[in-house]
């Protein structure tokens, strides 16, 4: 089975829809209201067995311009079109407009269809002929075979079949490789079976018993029957028409535009950067895109970028795009086709960058997925969000990746959960890390230093912390900073007070020696020196960092020497009692309530003393 999709394009009332029931013998109008109309409203597909023995999967195109969301939706998936336009009529509007389409797509191959050969001359026939080579003139239609055929009487159908044949055998089947995608295009029930919903397996397959989830939306169900033309199988594979019974799901769960993924693998996006290629004008207008099987309102900001047109793309609601995807861009109102895209970054997060976008358009896979990495920040990218991104398998980056780590352009930060950053934001976090220590340092030159938390809140944007402790081990192992307890601070640093604050450290230290177990409040100190309070509490902070100073509590500061003293004074007493009630504190040191309370509650909380009922004996910490 040749894993190909060919499928039909061409004005309302070229037989399209006669035409793949005289080659396949099945109708693809399958609605009352189409039979009621004429006219086909629904994509319609079947299958079609080639002289070769092989077999291809056909899709029918609605012709009419009220149906070209269906049209859309089923050109998707197209490998080898088929170009339909009556004999009688030649090239009518939707014959232009579906080439548009088709060319925007990518579509690269296929065959020119003169249907309804039957009801015109040999005369008007020709006419025909020169007016369809002339329109498909500079495209890639210009050398594609054109078989005159008639559904009505069978003429050239059997010579439609051999060409197709010939066609396929050189055309390249889309990869089995990477994440399976399939875009839906139909959703129903099926008694006995529960939900089943259809579509063009994009790349990949998918398997039995499968867990997979519906996207934009997230419900995840199992795989539990595939059928491929009629036929169950084990495995679809990309390029196959295939039809999915979905367990765990209500057709109500599902709708035409959402794509079935393997769980876990695609986060839905609002924004896109892409490559552009217009053949009408945009303005400042809504759009309308159409990507997969869906159909999403957007706005488009246009750009040139060394003469490529490319655009951020914001959508009114969420898609699932990957690397290389295509879309096409169509207006609200007059309704017509604008252009088409192809995705650069799926889910840009960064400013639209000329930078980032070059390396995006490259043809090199090393500098596609440095622009990916580029643009995630400092914040870094997963190997699962790169997978997503290329729609590849997590394994399949791994040479690629290899590579930028040993060149050094890419870092992995974080190896257990594969994280990786661009080399240049983690020395622009290294220099930003090293200014705001400096800047810290200037403003409290007092203090030992930063804490962690206090520089990583100081740095732009969301720092991973495991970015930010690579960082920071990195510094510290080329010693250009250093971690002293809790702080962190330029390699050699000395605290000081500071010109302004020196000679005042020194009287603070005199008037809290001379005042003994009694010493002057936090304000008193303040208010006696002429200082503000917060001057005084960076003195007496600096003062207790360097050890010279105890605080007892927000208010009570003592010397080194008289804390020892007082822990002396109470060590004897309790060796000579047993115990220390609380009342014996103001005894022991001479001070009032308000002093040996607070002197009671320190010594307990270093646990110097320890309190056994109502009495303190000598705790762990003596």
């Amino acid at each position: 089975m040749k894993r190909i999709i060919i499928g039909t394009a061409g004005h309302v009332d070229h037989g399209k829809t006669s035409l793949i029931k005289a080659m396949t013998g099945v109708d693809c109008d399958r609605l009352k209201e189409e039979k009621q109309r004429g006219l086909t409203i629904e994509l319609g597909f079947t299958s079609l067995d080639l002289p070769s023995g092989e077999r291809v999967g056909v899709v029918d195109v609605p012709g009419h311009i009220k149906f070209i969301r269906h049209m859309l939706s089923g050109a998707s998936g197209i490998d080898l079109v088929m170009l339909v336009v009556a004999a009688d009529e030649g090239v009518m509007p939707q014959t232009v407009e579906h080439m548009q389409i088709c060319r925007l797509l990518g579509i690269e191959r296929g065959i020119i269809v003169l249907t309804k050969v039957d009801m015109v001359d040999d005369d008007l026939l020709q006419l025909a002929r020169s007016d369809v080579r002339d329109f498909v003139s500079g495209t890639f239609l210009e050398n594609a075979p054109m078989i005159p055929v008639s559904s009505t009487t069978g003429e050239g159908i059997e010579k439609l079949k051999k060409v197709i044949d010939e066609q396929i055998q050189s055309l390249d089947e889309r990869r089995i490789s990477g994440i399976p995608i399939l875009p839906v295009d139909r959703v129903f029930t099926i008694k006995g079976f529960g939900t089943v919903i259809t579509g063009t397996l994009k790349q990949g397959f998918f398997e039995e018993d499968q867990e997979v989830e519906v996207q934009p939306g997230g419900p995840k169900a199992k795989v539990r029957n595939i059928q491929v033309y009629g036929k169950e199988v084990d495995k679809a594979f990309a390029g196959m028409r295939t039809a999915i019974n979905l367990q765990g799901l209500a057709t109500e769960d599902v709708v035409r535009g959402q794509w079935i993924v393997p769980a876990g693998t695609f986060e839905p996006t609002r924004l896109m950067d892409a490559r552009v290629d217009l053949i009408g004008d945009p303005g400042k207008n809504a759009i309308k895109i159409h990507i997969g099987a869906t159909e999403v309102m957007g706005e488009m900001n246009i750009r040139s970028v060394d003469g490529i047109d490319v655009a951020r793309i914001r959508l009114k609601e969420p898609v699932i795009a990957s690397f290389r995807d295509k879309f096409i861009i169509r207006s609200i109102s007059p309704s017509k086709t604008l252009g088409g895209g192809t995705v650069l970054n799926p889910s840009p997060v960064r400013r639209f960058s000329e930078e980032i976008v070059r390396d995006l358009l490259s043809e090199d896979r090393l500098s596609q997925m440095r622009g990916i990495v580029k643009d995630a920040g400092v914040r870094g990218i997963s190997k699962r969000q790169l997978a997503a991104a290329f729609a590849e398998n997590a394994s399949s980056i791994d040479k690629t990746m290899g590579e930028l780590l040993s060149s050094g352009k890419v870092i992995r930060f974080d190896p257990n959960n594969d994280l990786y950053v661009f080399e240049e934001y983690v020395g622009s976090l290294k220099a930003l890390m090293i200014e705001k220590i400096k800047e810290f340092h200037s403003s409290h030159p007092s203090s030992a230093g930063i804490s962690r938390e206090h520089l990583r809140s100081s740095l732009r944007g969301s720092v991973d912390p495991k970015l930010f402790h690579k960082v920071l081990m990195d510094s510290m192992k080329k010693s250009e900073i250093e971690e002293v307890g809790p702080d962190i601070r330029m390699k050699g640093f000395q605290p000081s007070l500071g010109d302004a604050l020196s000679s005042i450290g020194e009287k603070v230290y005199d008037k809290l020696s001379g005042s003994g177990f009694e010493p002057l409040r936090v304000s008193e100190l303040a208010e006696s020196l002429r200082i503000t309070p917060k001057q005084m509490e960076e003195v007496l902070g600096f003062l207790a960092r360097q050890g010279r100073l105890t605080r007892i509590s927000n208010d009570i500061y003592l010397t080194e020497k008289l804390m020892a003293e007082l822990k002396e004074k109470v060590r004897q007493f309790i060796g000579g009692h047993g115990s220390m009630a609380p009342g014996d504190m103001k005894d022991i040191v001479g001070v009032s309530r308000k002093y040996a309370i607070p002197y009671l509650e320190y010594l307990d909380r270093i646990h110097f003393t320890v309190r056994v009922d109502n009495v303190r004996k000598l705790g762990s910490g003596r």
